[in-house]
């Protein structure tokens, strides 16, 4: 069935040059047949999924509504708050100061008061941004990532912040390694996070996001969140309400550390270009928001790297995930979950392929560290170009 799809997809998915120079998407009546299915199984209020490769958007298909009320469609300017996903993108801010020559990955972190961060079990070893963003920081999954943590006043008998396994040691996923990615940025730019983010990545690329509702450019297009019980669980106009009353939009490295690893809100349309710049040179539209060497290191296993502070194996390379699909091929990006919304955002280096799969109100979109079904049959058919029929498959240059 898989290379019937492929083959389908290999005759159907082109792109259509254009007067002028423009690409048109043609119709693909395999694509859609497909995709809809994929929506009608996840039973969601609404979806979206956008394909793109070497720069180019080949195929998209939007389901449903931002809001059952008003009956708003999704499309390319919807906006999502996009859970953990924010991790991958708040890493682009990080590696804009790796460019920068600012940050060293394996210099041990500082908290309040620039007193250094240790596991108390490990005075002497350092933890690292690189093991942060790596996940083998020794934080527990478990550890709290709303408020920030006393570092200094942790002893050998805490079991609420870190693990017995040395730093760097050994993988375990926590969201407080991407809530630090928000105090390392502010400490070093001495600016707002949102304010760093916007100017240095989002306004360059012309992207609707923020890290605040109320903070967006546009923010009339938030789609409404829901359970998976299709009851609501937040509407558009309620994230902004919310965030101009508890939002600091101040320059405080010891506050924000949820910000950097949930808070995104980001159109749909954004997600693909800084999928498209993770996937290939860091460029989108002839704006270079990341060198090469940046983009690529992101997604390598810093275990293997001479001189990382990383020495255990991790599904991670810099806050982004590695996955293999069920056809052999390795995918590279992050999932967000929270209630019913699941949203993705993953690509293929060589061939560039970026795909983003959004899906609100989906069944069970809390189901566990791994990549949903639902996400991994979106890759799985975008494998056609990637693998097609004809087993052109070409490895590009790093």
């Amino acid at each position: 069935m898989k290379k019937w799809i492929a083959r389908a997809l290999t005759l159907l998915v082109l792109l259509a040059a254009a007067p002028g120079g423009l690409c048109v998407l043609e119709e693909n009546p395999a694509a859609d047949a497909y995709f809809l299915r994929l929506f009608q199984r996840a039973d969601v209020v609404g979806g979206a999924v956008l394909i793109s490769q070497d720069g180019q958007r080949i195929y998209e298909q939007y389901y449903g509504s931002e809001d059952r009320k008003t009956k708003v469609p999704v499309d390319e300017n919807t906006v999502y708050k996009v859970a953990s996903v924010s991790k991958m993108i708040s890493a682009i801010g990080v590696m804009r100061l790796w460019d920068a020559g600012l940050i060293d990955l394996d210099a041990g972190l500082t908290g309040q008061k620039g007193l250094p961060i240790r596991n108390p079990r490990f005075p002497e070893t350092p933890v690292t941004l690189r093991q942060v963003m790596s996940h083998t920081s020794s934080l527990l999954s478990s550890a709290p990532y709303l408020t920030v943590p006393e570092w200094e006043r942790l002893n050998e008998n805490d079991t609420k912040y870190f693990s017995a396994n040395a730093p760097g040691a050994r993988y375990e996923y926590a969201n407080l390694n991407g809530g630090i990615l928000c105090s390392v940025i502010e400490r070093l730019s001495g600016q707002s996070f949102n304010t760093f983010m916007a100017e240095n990545v989002f306004s360059p690329l012309g992207i609707n996001a923020a890290y605040a509702a109320h903070l967006l450019p546009d923010a009339s297009r938030i789609a409404t969140a829901y359970y998976t019980d299709k009851t609501v669980y937040r509407r558009g106009y309620q994230y902004v309400d919310i965030d101009t009353q508890e939002y600091d939009d101040t320059c405080d490295p010891d506050s924000h550390y949820r910000t950097s690893a949930g808070s995104l809100y980001i159109s749909l349309a954004g997600l693909e270009k800084l999928g498209q710049a993770l996937a290939g040179s860091g460029a989108v539209e002839g704006v270079q928001v990341l060198s090469r060497q940046a983009a690529r290191l992101m997604r390598q296993d810093q275990s293997t790297l001479p001189g990382s502070s990383v020495t255990g194996s991790s599904p991670y390379g810099l806050c982004v995930n590695r996955f293999t699909d069920s056809d052999g091929v390795t995918w590279y990006g992050h999932q967000g979950r929270w209630e019913g919304l699941l949203t993705d955002l993953f690509f293929e280096p060589n061939t560039e392929t970026v795909v983003v799969l959004v899906l609100d109100g989906v069944k069970a979109a809390n189901n566990g560290q791994g990549i949903h079904p639902r996400a991994e049959d979106a890759m799985n058919y975008a494998d056609a170009w990637v693998h097609n029929a004809e087993n052109s498959y070409v490895v590009k240059e790093e």
